[in-house]
């Protein structure tokens, strides 16, 4: 409490900036490139092309997409973003942004009183988020600090897990960031970042084959994969959705705590269960209807596997992470309910089971919540004396207009929050992105968000501020 209160003194003191300079946001003083919403606010973090000035020289690469975000200390909050590039010119790559937390916190809380955060200073540092990279599993490795050393492409979603992320030995073992490669079969990877010592490791194709599915981990266009809860210690769960590609929704189940060869170890990816692993079709279909639920099971061969033609981002419930929801881009908005079952130490595909519920229509138009793509599910949340048992879930359309919604987990109160403003060219750009980071902010889940707007030469990292943000009980 004494911290935020000393924060919140020196928000007072600094009224007579946020006078003065109201269009001073972050290190470049530049021109915010979303429009806030139904009293939503909005500041810009860091913009393409920007350089921290901190020594290292990186300017920021283009096309914003994925984010993840953690704590790595208690005065500094670590963002990574994806850059989805490919094909010709600068390559895919992840950045990693750092900010100075007390300043950051209180540039929100200027925002919120006065509408300007005063011209403060928050961005410390940005570079690349690795400093080498391995395709086999970490037996070799390649320096990097640039696009122009690897050869990485359209690198979509992505998100951050921290260690026991559901609880003691639950989950992954390390931090972690998870982000996929939209690139065309057979090419596209799915990829895990170790985010204590930096190192970036191509997971497809280097897991070994567990018994009881379709061994290793696949190649595929993964737009994202989402951690679910095993309910148990021994296995972690990803549900991977490729954009195109194969189309074809999958669950890996991986074994912790082994090499590729079934053999123990205490490798990165062996204790993070992505050494040793099978996985598994879901054989069910999308709902067709609002509200309309389906029913499905597990299983090896593709027919009746869960397809759909634009799968986006996929994310889980943090209240209850036996729960994803799901953005398709054609299709509308959905959650998955799962039930995974392990006897004998192993995955149980006849006891276990899961449903689909279709929370939204795919609603094109202005105003309507259309072309959905990127999500992000809250944890349960109190705001203005409101409660959210079940969270809250954001959504990112991949359009021009580029809105960006929140609404209940059961599809129910959407409300558009702002959206992406015309780039270089006057074409619009697509909102992409958003996470969650109030709690590490100090704030009750939905409160502060963090979305990118993802033009090519005008992308921008964007904190969005809810009307009814309200201050975490404990600080």
């Amino acid at each position: 409490m004494k911290r935020l209160l000393q924060l919140f003194g020196i928000a007072l003191f600094l009224t007579a900036s946020a006078m003065i300079a109201p269009n001073a946001y972050a290190i470049d003083g530049g021109t915010l490139q979303i429009a806030a919403e139904n009293g939503w606010k909005a500041f810009e973090v860091i913009s393409s092309g920007e350089d921290a000035d901190d020594g290292i020289k990186y300017p920021m690469p283009g096309s914003f997409d994925g984010i993840g975000a953690q704590l790595l200390d208690d005065g500094t909050l670590r963002v990574q973003i994806n850059h989805e590039r490919g094909e010709a010119g600068p390559l895919a790559n992840i950045s990693e942004v750092n900010l100075d937390l007390a300043n950051f916190q209180n540039a929100i809380a200027l925002m919120i009183t006065f509408g300007s955060t005063g011209g403060v200073r928050f961005v410390d540092s940005a570079r690349q988020a690795y400093d080498r990279w391995s395709d086999d599993g970490g037996a070799t490795w390649t320096d990097t600090d640039s696009w122009n050393i690897t050869r990485f492409k359209w690198f979509c979603s992505g998100q951050s897990y921290l260690a026991n992320t559901f609880g003691p030995d639950r989950g992954f073992v390390d931090d972690i960031y998870i982000n996929g490669e939209e690139e065309g079969l057979p090419f596209g990877r799915l990829f895990a970042l170790d985010l204590a010592n930096r190192d970036f490791y191509q997971v497809s194709g280097n897991a070994g084959s567990a018994p009881g599915g379709i061994g290793g981990m696949p190649f595929d266009s993964l737009e994202n994969a989402a951690l679910v809860d095993t309910g148990e210690t021994d296995h972690v769960a990803l549900l991977m959705s490729p954009d195109f590609g194969s189309q074809t929704m999958r669950m890996y189940i991986g074994e912790k705590g082994k090499a590729p060869d079934g053999s123990a170890s205490n490798s990165f990816l062996a204790r993070n269960g992505l050494a040793y692993g099978s996985w598994y079709y879901l054989n069910d279909s999308l709902p067709v209807f609002v509200d309309e639920k389906t029913k499905g099971f597990f299983d090896t061969t593709l027919d009746g596997a869960l397809t759909s033609s634009k799968m986006e981002d996929v994310d889980t419930s943090p209240s209850d992470p036996t729960k994803v929801v799901l953005g398709d881009q054609n299709s509308g908005t959905f959650t998955f309910d799962f039930k995974l079952v392990f006897s004998g130490g192993s995955f149980n595909t006849n006891a276990s089971r899961f449903s689909i519920t279709k929370l939204r229509d795919n609603e094109d138009g202005v105003g309507n919540l259309g072309d959905p793509d990127n999500v992000d599910w809250t944890d349960s949340t109190t705001l203005n004396g409101e409660t959210f048992k079940d969270g809250l879930i954001f959504v990112n359309e991949d359009n021009s207009r580029g809105e960006i919604w929140v609404m209940e987990p059961d599809g129910s109160h959407p409300v558009v929050i702002g959206h992406s403003l015309p780039q270089t060219g006057g074409f619009g750009a697509e909102s992409t992105g958003v996470l969650d980071i109030s709690t590490l902010v100090g704030y009750n889940p939905g409160s502060v968000v963090l979305s990118n707007n993802q033009g090519f030469f005008d992308s921008s990292l964007n904190v969005l501020i809810n009307p009814n943000a309200t201050l975490r009980s404990e600080d």
